[in-house]
Formats: C-alpha cells, sequence, structure tokens
C-alpha cells in the first residue's frame, strides 16, 4: 500500500508515462508472469528446506557472488539483449578467481558437496526475476511503484496461503500461534516493523530504484560490501583469528575488478575500452555532429578531439562564349 501512497503524496514518476494501473491483455500477462516467478523462488527454498541438504549452502561463500554475476550475465544476454565486451569478461574471470581465493582463506571449500549447488537455485530464479522487471521497466514502460505494488500483493497472497495450510494442518499448536504467545506485543510489532517496512519494503524500493537507473549488475556492489561486513563480525565474533583478515587483500581487488566490470574504471591499455559506455557515446555523438556540420571543415567533439571534415569541393563547368555578333548581322540582312 505504501507504494500507492507514497507517489501519490510526493508526486514520484519513472520512466512511465503514467503511473495508472490499466486492465488490459498484455499488462495482465505481464504481471501474471512475475506471480509466477515469484511462486517458483518461494517452491525453491521450500525444496531445499524439504530435500534437508547435508552440505554447506554456497549461499553464505564468496563464490556465490561468482555465480550470482555469471547468472545475470546469461539471462540479460538472452532476454534483455545485453551486449558485453572482452573489458567485462576480463573483468568478471578476474573477479571469480578472487572469490575462489577469498573461500580458501575461509577453508570452505572443504564442506562443498555437489548438493550444495543446489542452494543456489533460489538465486538463479532472483535474477530471473530482476532480469524480468529491468524488462519491463525499459522495454514495456512499467511504472517501478506498479512493480513494487504488484510483488507486495503477491507476496501477501502466497504467505496468506502458507498462514491458511499452517492452520488446517494444526489449528492450535502451529509454530506461528506458538511464537505469538511466547512474543511480547511491543516485539511483534517492532519485528513487523523491522521486516515489512525496513528489510523488504526499503530493500525491494532501492532495488527497483537501481533497476530504474542503471541495472542489476550494480547491485553486485551491495551484495560485496555485505559480505566484507559479514565476514569481519564473524572473525571478532566467532573465528578469533587474524589470520582470516588476508581475506582483505583478495577482497580489494574484487572491488577493483567489478569497477571495472561495470565501467566505472577503465582498462587504458590494448584499446580495451574502446567498447565502453561511455566510448560508444563519443562515436555517436560523432557520427550526429559529422552528419549535421557538413558544412565545417572542422568539428570539435571535446577540447582534445578534434575531427577534420573535408569540404566538398565543386566543378563549375565553364562553357566557352564565342562571339556570335557577324552572324546576328547575316540574319538580319537575309
Amino acid at each position: 500500500m505504501l507504494s500507492i501512497f507514497i507517489p501519490c503524496i510526493f508526486k514520484f514518476k519513472g520512466k512511465s508515462e503514467t503511473s495508472v494501473i490499466k486492465c488490459t491483455k498484455s499488462i495482465f500477462k505481464d504481471y501474471f508472469i512475475l506471480l509466477l516467478f515469484g511462486i517458483l523462488i518461494f517452491g525453491s527454498y521450500y525444496l531445499i528446506d524439504y530435500l534437508s541438504i547435508n552440505a554447506l549452502y554456497l549461499d553464505i561463500t564468496w563464490i556465490r557472488l561468482s555465480f550470482d554475476m555469471i547468472f545475470y550475465l546469461l539471462l540479460s544476454i538472452i532476454i534483455l539483449k545485453t551486449k558485453y565486451y572482452i573489458h567485462n569478461i576480463i573483468s568478471l574471470i578476474l573477479f571469480c578467481v578472487f572469490t575462489v581465493i577469498n573461500d580458501f582463506i575461509f577453508e570452505n571449500y572443504k564442506y562443498f558437496k555437489l548438493s550444495s549447488f543446489l542452494s543456489l537455485l533460489p538465486y538463479f530464479l532472483n535474477d530471473l526475476v530482476f532480469c524480468y522487471i529491468k524488462y519491463l521497466i525499459d522495454k514495456k514502460l512499467h511504472s517501478y511503484w506498479n512493480i513494487l505494488f504488484f510483488i507486495g500483493l503477491f507476496r501477501f497472497l502466497i504467505y496468506s496461503i502458507i498462514f491458511i495450510i499452517y492452520i488446517i494442518k494444526d489449528p492450535y499448536n502451529n509454530y506461528i500461534f506458538i511464537n505469538i504467545r511466547k512474543a511480547k506485543t511491543k516485539y511483534i510489532i517492532l519485528n513487523f516493523f523491522n521486516e515489512a517496512i525496513l528489510d523488504i519494503y526499503l530493500r525491494k524500493l532501492l532495488l527497483l530504484l537501481i533497476l530504474e537507473h542503471f541495472s542489476f549488475n550494480h547491485v553486485h556492489i551491495s551484495s560485496e560490501l555485505y559480505f566484507i561486513v559479514i565476514n569481519i563480525i564473524d572473525i571478532i565474533w566467532y573465528h578469533k583469528n587474524k589470520k582470516y583478515y588476508f581475506f582483505l587483500i583478495p577482497t580489494f581487488f574484487q572491488i577493483l575488478s567489478l569497477l571495472f566490470y561495470l565501467e566505472i574504471l577503465e582498462f587504458n591499455f590494448y584499446n580495451l575500452n574502446r567498447n565502453t559506455k561511455r566510448n560508444i557515446m563519443l562515436r555517436e555523438e560523432e557520427e550526429m555532429l559529422l552528419r549535421s556540420n557538413t558544412n565545417e571543415s572542422e568539428i570539435e567533439i571535446d577540447n582534445d578531439l578534434i575531427i577534420k571534415n573535408p569540404q566538398e569541393k565543386k566543378e563549375l563547368e565553364l562553357y566557352d562564349i564565342t562571339d556570335d555578333s557577324g552572324e546576328n548581322e547575316k540574319n538580319n540582312e537575309n
């Protein structure tokens, strides 16, 4: 409901020309697909819990960040037709190498099993959902406020169904009612405010804002920072071993690789920065200026780049002018 009231109060608008939800067949199909993706994500979590995998979940390892980036890269190529170039691939490979080094530092590889990779399924589906949301924002011009509303509506419907199932199975002693009886009212309200408003709502809103103005690749920055903070806390409170602080060295290069991947920094050698977004836009501006300034001899793109535009030389045909006054006189005599 906040996604309806806040835009009306503060008059926020996205790329969409209107924030009004029209009930058309196309819009219904778009949000129905979003609902199906949401059901798949919830189903994947319950599947993993049901199987009770006796192995390390990869979602708490550094290599999970690499899989997250690879998943979105492949999905964005298929769905969004996003183009990635050699500097993106090099940066991604370097990032993956440093995540593996961090897992070796924390000795996570000792607990890896084949079944551990099943824990990556929800992250693959989550990347698929946000890739689809990016498609809705950029291609179908849906307002991110409307998308946020429907995400909340779908979560409400799914959790309501789960709640009803628990009550039907055990009307009195299900774990929901047990927790409510044990907890104090003020803690229930505080937990609701923390989970519903601060965690789910604001986090989803920030993610959609990033998708509105950038891409889901930029979300990896927050994931990287989250892993750094969590691992430092684990070292202080649980591991209590200073050797684990060495993870900060490969982490520094991880962040550096990520900055190159997102083209915040550029490789200025072997022409690797040729296909960055900034240089592609410069070339487009150059072509536009060449077309619009055909009569000018030089076109200045920026302070360091001046392009010479050769002038078209038009050849004038000169005809010999003969004195035909004598012929005119003969004609007059005749």
